[in-house]
């Protein structure tokens, strides 16, 4: 019984962290990154 909790647990775990890195949301860590490194591109001239 206890490794099922901890599988729930793993499994719930999981699925937080990657809504938190790829949600749909703006506040979801891959488009702030996303929107930082296109900004910091366009200031620096995209030189690449």
């Amino acid at each position: 019984m206890k490794q099922y909790i901890v599988l729930i647990a793993m499994i719930a775990l999981g699925v937080f962290l990657f809504r938190l890195i790829m949600g749909p949301d703006d506040g979801a860590l891959m488009p702030t990154m996303e929107g930082f490194f296109r900004s910091e591109i366009e200031r620096h001239g995209g030189r690449g």
